[in-house]
């Protein structure tokens, strides 16, 4: 049985969530973070004037503005305003970002938002992969990377919401391994537009498979020589559970 669903009855005979044998002890994850294919550079440690312009260069040349739909802001018109943004986290208040680097060129960002030190909880979010890095392998180790770091580092939940009309991220969601919750009924309004927003998670007993799983795909003997998978990621992780 999974460690979530164990439950004990108390001295007045009321069913209760287990005990937790230890205190939870997460920490917030800051620095850089590397991998075999990108790396993860912390905003908190400053944007140099080469990031943003490199960043610039990949928003700039965005075939259409359909990557800012379900953001809460629009697109930044200008590179002063990209990097004023990032360094002010987009507005997330106790956030941590990361600008995605590859190849030491900075294709896009990503967030660890709304951390709950105290409970072990933490969301993925604020997700731009620009179209430079899109369905790339550089996007699943974006993922698997800041996984790694939160529930190898005291994390007990990490979450991904999005609004339920954004097909791509709920695909994405169940492709790397997190689990449908439910249905936030008008959570929040975005842009002058209803939200009902989807919650995904994936909690730390489930994350030693779903680990396998990630560098099994990652791994150099998975891709072809045109860098094409031989197996989905999604193929590995819906065996598990």
């Amino acid at each position: 049985m999974r460690n979530y669903l164990k439950t004990q009855q108390n001295q007045f005979g009321q069913m209760t969530g287990s005990s937790l044998e230890e205190n939870v002890t997460a920490f917030t994850v800051q620095g850089d973070i590397s991998g075999r294919y990108v790396r993860l550079v912390d905003v908190a440690h400053g944007i140099t004037d080469q990031a943003a312009g490199q960043l610039w260069e990949a928003v700039s040349t965005e075939p259409d503005e359909r990557c800012w739909t379900y953001l809460p802001y629009s697109a930044p018109q200008s590179q002063q305003s990209l990097k004023d943004s990032l360094q002010n986290l987009f507005g997330f208040k106790d956030s941590s970002h990361f600008l995605i680097e590859v190849a030491g060129e900075v294709q896009g960002w990503v967030a660890l938002l709304n951390p709950r030190l105290a409970h072990g909880a933490v969301e993925i979010g604020n997700v731009y992969f620009s179209h430079k890095m899109k369905q790339s392998r550089v996007a699943t180790e974006t993922i698997f990377l800041l996984l790694q770091q939160c529930l190898n580092n005291g994390f007990r939940r990490v979450e991904w919401k999005c609004d339920d009309c954004n097909e791509p991220s709920k695909t994405a969601a169940l492709r790397f391994g997190f689990q449908y919750e439910g249905l936030f009924r008008q959570d929040r309004i975005i842009k002058g537009r209803n939200r009902n927003t989807v919650w995904f998670s994936m909690i730390d007993d489930e994350w030693p498979e779903l680990a396998h799983a990630y560098q099994q795909w990652l791994s150099p003997e998975n891709f072809d020589q045109r860098g094409v998978q031989k197996q989905r990621l999604s193929e590995l992780t819906s065996r598990l559970g």
